[in-house]
């Protein structure tokens, strides 16, 4: 019961969604670190606050999801990987909005 769960479009979504947050959140950590920065100030001062930065971080930050996408291939949970694949192409409009458009 719990394995057909996850093979839903809607939880690869989910998945998908919060792979890219944590991506963001483990690339921030990694910047903090070797910047020797607060994680906030890299928030504020590096994401926000330069416009120029958004689209690469965004676009380092998916590159997580494809862990998750991976783990459901190998399941065989099908739709899972699609919602998974369908939440990159929403994080892909996200980019291609802040890289021509801010």
């Amino acid at each position: 019961m719990i394995k057909k769960s996850w093979n839903k479009m809607s939880a690869g979504v989910f998945v998908g969604l919060i792979g890219g947050l944590i991506g963001f959140i483990f690339y921030g950590a990694y910047y903090s670190i070797s910047h020797n920065v607060d994680f906030m100030d890299f928030v504020n001062r590096v994401f926000i606050g330069n416009k120029i930065l958004r689209s690469p971080i965004l676009s380092l930050s998916i590159l997580f999801n494809l862990i998750p996408f991976y783990a459901f291939l190998n399941k065989k949970y099908y739709k899972g990987a699609r919602g998974i694949m369908l939440s990159i192409f929403i994080y892909a409009i996200v980019i291609v909005y802040y890289r021509f458009f801010t």
